[in-house]
Formats: C-alpha cells, structure tokens, sequence
C-alpha cells in the first residue's frame, strides 16, 4: 500500500513538472507577440494623440477664421489679409493643441521644414449650391503648396445639400501633418515607412462670404 501511494505521488510529481515545463515553452513562444502588439498599441496610441491634436487645432482655426472676411483683395492678392491670417492662427492652433509638439514656424509663410499643410477655403451659398468660391473654383488657398483640397465643389454641394443651409457663407480649414513613427518599429515601418498624413478639416458658417442675392 505504501508502494503504490509513493508511486502515485512520483507520477504526481512528474506530471507537474511536465505542465510547468509545458507552460514556460508556451509562454517563450507567445511572448514575442505580446510584445509586438503591445509595442503597436503604443505606437498607434502616439498616432491617434496626433490626430485628436490636429482635429482640435483644425476647430480652433475655423472659428477664428468664421469672424473674419474671405472676400477682402480677391481673387489676386492672397497676402496679407484672410488667408494670412488663416493660416497663421492655424499653425498657432496646432502648436496649442499638440502643447508645442508640432512645432512649425509661426510665420504663416514659411515653410521650411513644416510637414504638411493648411488649405483654407471659403464659400458663397444661393440654394444650397455653391455660387462662389474662394480663392477659385475646385481650389483652396494652401499654405505650402504641400496639399491640395480633399473638397472639391461637388463634394461640398453634396454636403451642404444635405444640411439644407439656404443662402449663406461658410469658411472650410484643412490641416495637413505627416505624422513620423515615434517608436520607428520595425514591423510598422516595414509596412508604411514613411509614416502616416493625418488630415482633418471644419467647415464653421462665415456670415461674410454669404452673396448678396
């Protein structure tokens, strides 16, 4: 009796080292891609910051510039009036929103080494269609000549038809920033090594851009 009970015991004991050996190998084997999406839930983390940031500063900029009037020295002089400052407090916004990470020169016509762009438009509405645009048709006044418009006349019909604003004006900003892999992962950067454009845009009603029907 005391035989078979030493012997149970050993097999006991046996099979509990097996499990944990069994374990360990399990684990050595899952934990490298533990490691690698935690790694790109991090880095992906740092991306969707950016982007919050830039929809943030895109807002900010809008409302600034629904105060002001798009219609002053058009079509030809673009400097120093609306679009000036447009983009200047765009890039102020940025910096704001992102707490001086995104840091681009503050001077709204210098462009070097900014990453990315501002596009400003502004609209005249008769009927919910577009009666004038400026700076011009299908075109939006860009900062750095980086980007063009995502929003041509037919898509901002198609928007404006939808919410059924009658005849007013309305201010369109677009930023632009070419987001840079923070952690440089190479698993990420094998893919889409050169990062990422995050691109967010507001549209704020602008009483000055409204036609005179």
């Amino acid at each position: 009796m005391a035989v078979g009970l030493h012997a149970a015991r050993a097999r006991i004991s046996r099979n509990r080292k097996l499990t944990r050996g069994q374990s360990l190998v399990e684990f050595s084997l899952m934990l490298p891609v533990l490691l690698i999406m935690l790694s790109g839930l991090v880095e992906f983390g740092f991306l969707l910051n950016t982007y919050l940031d830039v929809i943030d500063a895109a807002r900010e900029a809008a409302r600034f510039a629904a105060n002001d009037d798009p219609t002053e020295d058009l079509p030809s002089d673009l400097d120093p009036t609306f679009w000036n400052r447009a983009w200047g407090n765009s890039r102020v916004s940025l910096f704001t929103a992102s707490d001086g990470r995104i840091n681009w020169p503050t001077d709204a016509f210098d462009c070097t080494d900014v990453k990315g762009d501002i596009v400003v438009s502004a609209f005249g509405f008769v009927d919910n269609e577009i009666s004038i645009r400026y700076p011009g048709e299908n075109s939006g006044a860009s900062n750095c000549e980086n980007y063009p418009t995502k929003w041509p006349d037919l898509d901002i019909n198609n928007k404006m038809n939808s919410a059924s604003i009658g005849n007013s004006g309305a201010v369109l900003v677009e930023i632009y920033y070419e987001y840079e892999w923070l952690l440089g992962l190479p698993w990420i950067t094998a893919f889409m090594s050169d990062g990422i454009v995050l691109h967010a845009y507001t549209i704020m009603p602008n009483s000055n851009a409204e036609p005179d029907t």
